[in-house]
């Protein structure tokens, strides 16, 4: 099945279905096929089987219904689990809603204190500042700030991004962002962000504050994300069983 082999049967098996139901191979809703067809298909035991679809049962991935079989859940997952660093247009478009840009300004401001401790500069020193609300289907569903360096990207870069990626415009520019370290709390829209989501003020929001880096270590882009709480549902799968004994060193 192309799986690391440190994972134990029933984690390989899981995540063996997992990559083909974000592969759109299985879809929201749909069945899967019987049990006997699948194992012999994947090669494994019946309980085995059943041991890797409780995992997928766990996340949300799929459900049993008793008497009819096992199924896709019908809400569609993130293809981009919370491991991996990716835009908001590719979260949007992996719930299969079209991403759109209101709202869009870009300008060049002062760096806020928190900010200007992310890139190592004085608050207050001036940095390039690209604000946008982001849309699934037409719907307001996430309103982002990113701040980069002026000598990186000038506001007017900015601007013409539209609904583009800024990690795009900043590995054209030799600057490919190897990893991020996000921060992610609940919060409450304050008057600003509510009106521009549209919401009332004091809706319950997702806010996400990340710092993204070179793999030389050098800070190109921090980012602020305010996202609808009942937006998105987000799955993370976390490989389990060190509890148990597995994927323990043996003495």
């Amino acid at each position: 099945m192309g799986t690391p082999t440190r994972l134990s049967l029933r984690h390989r098996i899981a995540e063996h279905l997992r990559e083909r139901v974000l592969a759109g191979e299985f879809e929201p809703g749909s069945r899967l096929p019987s049990e006997p067809n699948l194992a012999r298909s994947l090669g494994v035991s019946r309980s085995s089987l059943r041991s890797g679809i409780a995992i997928l049962e766990e996340d949300g991935v799929l459900r049993r219904r008793h008497g009819s079989g096992t199924y896709v859940t019908d809400k569609l997952l993130l293809s981009n689990d919370l491991s991996r660093n990716f835009s908001v247009s590719a979260m949007i478009e992996a719930t299969g809603s079209e991403p759109g840009t209101v709202l869009g300004r870009a300008a060049a401001e002062p760096a806020p204190a928190e900010v200007a401790t992310a890139f190592g500069i004085a608050t207050g020193d001036e940095l390039s500042v690209l604000r946008r609300v982001r849309t699934a289907d037409g719907k307001r569903v996430v309103d982002t700030t990113d701040w980069c360096r002026s000598d990186v990207l000038e506001p007017a870069a900015l601007t013409n991004l539209a609904d583009g990626s800024v990690y795009v415009a900043l590995a054209e520019r030799g600057l490919t962002v190897d990893h991020g370290v996000a921060s992610i709390y609940p919060s409450l829209a304050s008057d600003v962000v509510a009106r521009r989501l549209r919401v009332p003020f004091g809706t319950l929001l997702l806010t996400l504050f990340q710092v993204d880096s070179t793999a030389d270590e050098e800070v190109v882009l921090v980012s602020l994300e305010h996202h609808l709480a009942d937006a998105f549902e987000i799955s993370i799968y976390r490989r389990g069983g060190a509890d148990a004994g597995e994927n323990q060193p043996r003495g």
